[in-house]
């Protein structure tokens, strides 16, 4: 056998987790980089089978077909194909870095596409492993704030989720949600705009939006948008606790696949990347 031959990896191990990148770039690749970081490993070999596909150009923006399906392009058939090579490549399970995504008009077709076909893969919803997520860090808090683009303010995305869990969710009044908006999509310092790294102004807006809910008692902020921990990824801000909605993606895979290798939660908080773009 030639070097250059072909080996199949493990062809018949479903064991790999998947991320449906592209939504945006740089939040697949801290979802990837997240799962490293929380992966309990002193080699290159204990890290864990990851599979990301990127494919942003495919896949039309969430928010205009969500609100009206009718007029925009449907990001469904691209995010599902996308969904199919995953489970392809031996995914046994799947993220998608994008809070937006998970509106139940758009989420649960790509669920039940996955039923209807037969496939095995399983696909977490990010709203379940924030809520998680503050069970472990914050347990005893009942107020949470959050910090989402204006699409998963407007569909309730986690307040349902909160609400759920017997927790009670704050928002931005409309100023300081079209601010947080605006540190996301505006074409000159947003962060689908410049991503790394993010503009001073992005990190001022999110943290002086944290202080806002913080003033109507929030007792935890979750950072509801997979663009915003670019900006602002240390787990608290003044002693107010940051849910990192990519962390606790990230932590749920792990959880989902290989739970003997997470890293234990007080290592992972202790050792947060320091802030790249400080103002």
């Amino acid at each position: 056998m030639s070097p250059l031959d072909f080996v199949p990896l493990a062809p018949n191990e479903q064991n790999a987790i998947g991320v449906l990148g592209g939504l945006g770039p740089y939040a697949g690749l801290d979802l990837v980089r997240a799962l490293f970081d929380e992966t309990l490993a002193s080699h290159d070999q204990e890290h864990l089978p990851v599979t990301l596909i990127s494919y942003p150009g495919q896949i039309p923006d969430r928010s205009p077909w969500i609100a009206a399906p009718e007029e925009s392009p449907s990001p469904v058939l691209p995010m599902v194909e996308i969904l199919r090579r995953l489970d392809g490549v031996g995914c046994s399970v799947a993220g998608i870095p994008c809070n937006t995504a998970h509106a139940p008009v758009l989420f649960d077709q790509l669920r039940d596409a996955l039923e209807l076909e037969g496939r095995s893969m399983q696909l977490l919803h990010i709203v379940d492993t924030i809520v998680d997520l503050i069970r472990e860090r914050v347990p005893d808090a009942q107020t949470i704030g959050v910090l989402a683009t204006t699409s998963s303010i407007e569909n309730r995305l986690h307040e349902i989720g909160l609400e759920a869990a017997g927790m009670d969710a704050v928002v931005p009044d409309a100023a300081v949600q079209a601010e947080v908006q605006a540190s996301i999509f505006d074409d000159t310092w947003g962060l689908k705009a410049k991503s790394n790294p993010p503009t001073p102004k992005a990190r001022a807006v999110l943290l002086n939006a944290a202080a806002h809910l913080r003033e109507q008692g929030a007792e935890a902020v979750i950072l509801g948008c997979t663009e915003l921990p670019l900006a602002v990824p240390e787990p608290e801000a003044d002693g107010l606790p940051l849910i990192n909605s990519t962390r606790a993606l990230a932590r749920a895979l792990i959880r989902a696949t290989h739970p003997a290798k997470l890293r234990p939660l007080a290592d992972s908080l202790a050792a947060a990347r320091p802030v790249a773009s400080p103002i």
